[in-house]
């Protein structure tokens, strides 16, 4: 192949505006698939890409950034979709000979917006893998042509606009879930061991069994599509092999976190064949997955099948992300999910049983709520669940939501005709359509007051990746002997408090608060010192490596002596902690003597 048939593709996911695990900026599959799909293409062009994770990345610049590339993948979720638009037309701007796609769930069901306001060549309705690497070449190759129509209309399931129309190609048939194997995780922007994933991301299959209303999955990946065993198996080892190369951040021992994608992962009782195959797969990963920790969503009544549950245990799946969304009976039948209260709480207990560590997903606004109701739910959840999280009810593309429920503008007023949606708000924390209970700021007020009774997941991780992240931008200014090893100390200090946090939370919220504000308060010591270190020599560097290993060694061992008391583990913590920032002091005082003035 020749230099001049060599593309350049950049394929971006905008920066997230709230409620999407922005902090944690762990990889989306669906621009990880695509970009494999380009690198397996065999047509008229060969494609280099670059993979542009705007909330792991940084903003884009558009002019800048994009000088000499040939296409621009755009995809977004709702709340994304307004910076997508503004990328994509800032790039016709500044490039106007770019060739530009959108998709992904926001795009794919309002194709005639994202052209629109994004100024998009083509849009992919739904998945692309099969056709990306067609569409790209046509787009290259002819769009100047007067063939470029009859090209166009071959390629299924995608959407462009014709003399002020859009046109729709028809899609036939679905694509298999593994037509790319692997994802593309190398081609990611900045990823090195200095930058790691905070985590390792696998699919296992697309779409779902269940038919509940607020949810986009069912309609952006219709069907329940498992990819096949063998995929399965390469994928995990894929990410084994990302973790080794410190692609993944790991704890001392190689441990690593492992998202698995929220398509429905284990399928319940009810879908017998769905559900023998998944039993027969866990079996497998047995000596796959030996260093891998998962965080895996599921359907409560996974608890009323032990042998699967105990199979994902085996397999290290231990943080089950569970769709609770109510424990009003009316509500979730009001919004097609099949699952009753009282039964609910007995799948939870047994899952608590079997020491899973329990997320319990909560929708509120939903059609029976009541302010009662969901305080309630909140007491509730709380109970027969280690953590939470809280979304109020949000309409989403291709949701009968989206058509049954009316609009609110910016500012809490009814949409008028020819407004864009103010999607930016459009984060759970707040109703963007009207409702007689209560008006958008009020829905706000009662977010923040539901969500102060909840053990949030969110903020946990949360504070401790912001830590994470804060620790080795600080420290990446001084010397690269100080800092690869005040950076290794802390990234295993961080990967034990956030393995411990589980286990802690058990002996009550008041010690994880104590414990948040301790290290706060560390992190501002840690800050503070970070200047005075570049200039020290190797043996303060050594010091520093040697405390903070003392703290991470305390919190390990702090996981089995829960039985001692509450009180005298706080203390504990406290203590050791202090130790830390007192020596910490006392290393920067030392450094100010031993640096010579300037």
């Amino acid at each position: 192949m020749t230099a001049t048939k060599i593309k350049r593709v950049v394929l971006v996911q905008p920066a997230s505006a709230g409620g999407n695990f922005e902090y944690i900026a762990i990889p989306r599959q669906g621009m990880l698939f695509l970009s494999g799909a380009l690198a397996q293409w065999e047509g008229a062009h060969r494609y280099e890409r670059e993979i542009w994770f705007e909330d792991r990345c940084g903003l884009m610049d558009p002019d800048k950034d994009l000088e000499g590339v040939d296409l621009l993948l755009v995809t977004a979720l709702i709340n994304e979709a307004p910076r997508g638009y503004q990328l994509a037309r800032l790039a016709k701007q500044y490039h106007p000979n770019l060739v530009t796609i959108g998709g992904g769930p926001q795009m794919s069901p309002l194709q005639e917006e994202a052209i629109t306001h994004g100024h998009f060549d083509v849009i992919v309705n739904r998945e692309g893998e099969d056709i990306i690497g067609q569409l790209c070449d046509v787009l290259l190759d002819y769009k100047d042509s007067p063939l470029f129509d009859s090209y166009l209309e071959k390629i299924p399931g995608i959407s462009y606009m014709r003399d002020g129309h859009i046109i729709q190609t028809k899609r036939v048939g679905l694509v298999a879930p593994d037509f790319v194997e692997l994802p593309d995780f190398r081609s990611i922007k900045g990823l090195s061991p200095d930058q790691p994933m905070a985590g390792g991301v696998l699919e296992t299959v697309r779409g779902c069994t269940e038919n509940c209303s607020y949810c986009q999955v069912i309609q952006q990946f219709l069907g329940y599509r498992l990819i096949g065993r063998d995929t399965e198996l390469k994928r995990l080892h894929q990410l084994q092999s990302l973790a080794e190369d410190g692609l993944i951040h790991a704890s001392k021992n190689g441990q690593f976190n492992v998202f698995i994608s929220d398509d429905l992962h284990p399928p319940p009782l009810r879908a017998v064949k769905y559900r023998n195959e998944r039993l027969e797969r866990l079996k497998n990963w047995r000596g796959h997955t030996d260093n891998m920790h998962f965080i895996c969503q599921a359907r409560a009544e996974i608890g009323q099948d032990p042998e699967l549950a105990q199979a994902m245990y085996d397999a290290n799946i231990r943080m089950l992300y569970l769709g609770i969304e109510s424990n009003n009976a009316e509500s979730l039948k009001a919004v097609n999910k099949r699952q009753e209260p009282g039964q609910m709480e007995k799948d939870l207990r047994i899952l608590n049983d079997m020491d899973f560590s329990v997320v319990a997903m909560t929708i509120i606004g939903l059609p029976y709520d009541t302010e009662e109701s969901i305080f309630n739910l909140a007491d509730w959840a709380t109970q027969y669940s280690k953590y939470q999280t809280a979304n109020l009810l949000t309409p989403l593309p291709a949701t009968s939501n989206w058509k049954d429920l009316q609009p609110l503008n910016e500012n809490g007023g009814l949409l008028q005709e020819g407004e864009m949606r103010p999607y930016h708000l459009y984060t759970g924390r707040q109703l963007v359509h009207y409702d007689e209970r209560w008006t958008m700021q009020e829905s706000q007020d009662l977010f923040d007051r539901y969500s102060a009774k909840l053990t949030s997941i969110d903020s946990l991780y949360g504070r401790l990746f912001r830590m994470l992240k804060s620790y080795r931008l600080r420290f990446a200014a001084t010397s690269r002997d100080l800092g690869d090893t005040v950076n290794a100390r802390i990234g295993e200090a961080s990967e034990n408090l956030r393995t411990w946090s589980d286990t802690v939370s058990l002996a009550g919220k008041d010690i994880e608060e104590g414990l948040s504000q301790r290290v706060d308060e560390l992190a501002e010591t840690l800050r503070s010192v970070s200047q005075p270190l570049s200039n020290t020599r190797r043996e303060i560097a050594d010091n520093v490596s040697l405390r903070i290993n003392e703290l991470t060694e305390s919190l390990r061992g702090l996981s089995d002596p829960l039985a001692s008391g509450r009180n005298e583990l706080a203390a504990n913590v406290s203590k050791r902690i202090n130790d830390l920032t007192e020596t910490l002091n006392r290393i920067m005082a030392e450094s100010r003597q031993r640096t010579p003035a300037k």
